[in-house]
């Protein structure tokens, strides 16, 4: 347990301390703006590769996260909550699971939630029944988030193909329109599956191509002065 929370510490410290030299950009923040101008919180939908980014972009902004009661989760829960985020235990998907009870009540007095959609493990890029769940139980929408960075490692062992922004890059958090869920049938929520996996996929794509033509025309800009 000492030598668990310890690591965590550790890995919270290096990520920290590397995400200050990491110089961000939003695309789409309107999206948010315009929850945040209505009174309303919203699901942020990611995969779970762009996880190291988004903690590194977004620390101290209190979201709430939705973290498997497995061993690597109890790992996860301590990494995270350093970053200043929340985290509910459990399933978001099971009906009666504490998690999902304690992610409803949370969000009607207005906690923005983070889900990794193709968590805990895989397959890679397919989206899993819960966010669509979640989003429909509780009448939320929700908005995709892709990232991306000029520069980065990729961890190819991992199933997730974790990105790893390399120091001193660019990296870009891409928000797309939301997503409004209409109930819970499975016809409903096996709709919600394949339109939010679609539009990550693309969102994805776009966030790759917008931080590429970034990079040219800075390059272009320094060769012409």
């Amino acid at each position: 347990m000492v030598r668990s929370n310890l690591l965590a510490r550790i890995l919270w410290v290096v990520v920290f301390l590397w995400s200050k030299t990491i110089r961000f950009r939003t695309v789409n923040m309107e999206v948010r703006e315009q929850f945040l101008a209505r009174g309303e919180n919203c699901i942020f939908a990611f995969w779970h590769g762009s996880l190291l980014m988004l903690l590194q972009a977004h620390h101290d902004s209190d979201l709430l996260i939705p973290v498997s009661e497995s061993r690597d989760g109890e790992f996860i829960t301590r990494v995270i909550t350093n970053f200043g985020f929340e985290v509910a235990r459990g399933s978001s998907k099971r009906k009666g699971d504490k998690a999902l009870l304690s992610l409803i009540s949370k969000m009607r007095k207005g906690k923005n939630v983070g889900i990794t959609v193709d968590g805990p493990r895989g397959p890679l890029h397919k989206v899993k029944k819960g966010v669509a769940f979640l989003a429909g139980v509780s009448k939320t929408a929700i908005v995709p988030v892709a990232t991306a960075a000029r520069r980065s490692w990729i961890l190819k062992r991992s199933w997730d193909k974790l990105v790893i922004p390399i120091p001193f890059t660019q990296g870009l958090i891409m928000l797309g329109d939301p997503i409004y869920v209409s109930g819970t049938s499975e016809q409903e929520i096996e709709f919600i599956q394949k339109q939010l996996e679609a539009e990550l996929k693309r969102l994805t794509r776009l966030a790759h191509e917008d931080i590429s033509a970034a990079g040219r025309d800075a390059r272009i800009s320094q060769h012409g002065k």
